[in-house]
């Protein structure tokens, strides 16, 4: 293809992943080493009440000619990122943030007290951990069953699995919230055998409900490649192996999983990226109550504290992460199309 030819075609593409990603991340990264605060005047306006008008001196923001409030901005730095990390407080603060922890159940749960974001960071690395051995293998499974499905059946048993996929993440939350509340079908059915869990109250049920939601959500995902990958299996490699005396097993080992490797690793690439970004689970479950994630630490900072320039500080944090996450299997993968070519 001609480079021009090249670039008429892709410079669409181009221009919209500048607008959505590039642009996007510059200026998150851009707020997060500044800091504005808005300029302040004194003004004395006159109040009336009940018993006679007074003056009242207070403080106002500066506009300019259009309306718009006067700010004073400035680089900071690293500064809100040694806040968030945890690395500008004293030896004193910390101790007295332990001390603190010791008889709070959430801060015990969520971090080591003193600094909310590697308690943030050790949840989201174990939630990114467990859940994605599972999906892989549960997609996996649920892909190799597909094959032995009916007909007539194989309609039914795709909508079911692919259920928890579609309907909204936030809609998937409430759903496994609703059934796992104090009131909810499952402790109902559990005080049945004498078992009795608050899963909302303790901070290891709320994190396993939160992992179980990540794979209940996901593997559908998983399922639909693979399946849509075993098609391509190549029969005739299939048929030597079972006429060489091949099981099952050995079938599916030296057959079936190299053909499906690059889209094992195109899935695990996928949810790294999105468990490393958990957000909506851990919002409708607990609330950042008992446990959170880099993600839910950058909405409540940006919620709570209203601080935007922190939470963009938070963002480039996350996305530091993914990338850390994803290193490892890009260098594998850049090393294979080297070696395919």
């Amino acid at each position: 293809m001609k480079r021009k030819s090249f670039l008429q075609f892709s410079a669409p593409s181009m221009l919209l992943m500048l607008a959505l990603l590039a642009f996007p991340m510059v200026m998150t990264l851009w707020l997060s080493v500044r800091n504005c605060t808005p300029q302040m005047a004194l003004v004395t306006v006159q109040q009336t009440g009940p018993f006679g008008a007074a003056s009242v001196t207070t403080q106002r923001a500066k506009v300019d000619a259009s309306g718009r409030a006067l700010q004073d901005c400035k680089f900071v730095g690293l500064s809100y990122y040694r806040n968030i990390l945890g690395l500008n407080k004293t030896p004193a603060d910390r101790e007295a943030a332990k001390a603190a922890s010791a008889s709070d159940d959430t801060a015990a749960a969520t971090g080591d007290g003193h600094n909310e974001f590697i308690g943030a960071l050790r949840f989201t690395l174990l939630y990114t951990l467990v859940t994605t051995p599972f999906i892989l293998a549960g997609g996996l499974a649920m892909a190799l069953a597909m094959n032995h499905v009916t007909r007539r059946l194989k309609g039914l048993y795709v909508a079911a699995s692919l259920l928890p996929f579609i309907i909204t993440p936030v809609v998937g939350a409430l759903a496994i919230k609703w059934l796992f509340r104090d009131d909810g079908l499952v402790p109902h059915l559990l005080q049945q055998v004498g078992i009795q869990v608050f899963w909302m109250a303790q901070a290891w049920s709320a994190q396993l409900l939160i992992i179980l939601y990540g794979i209940w959500h996901v593997m559908p995902f998983a399922f639909i490649v693979f399946y849509a990958g075993l098609q391509g299996v190549p029969q005739d490699s299939l048929e030597a192996a079972r006429l060489d005396g091949a099981s099952r097993w050995q079938q599916l080992r030296y057959v079936t999983l190299p053909h499906l490797a690059p889209l094992l690793v195109f899935v695990t690439l996928i949810h790294l990226m999105d468990a490393y970004r958990v957000f909506e689970p851990v919002l409708v479950l607990t609330r950042g109550a008992f446990t959170t994630s880099v993600q839910y630490l950058t909405y409540s900072v940006l919620l709570e504290e209203n601080n935007a320039f922190k939470a963009s500080a938070a963002a480039v944090l996350t996305l530091i992460g993914i990338g850390v996450l994803l290193i490892p299997l890009l260098r594998r993968t850049w090393r294979e199309q080297r070696g395919t070519h």
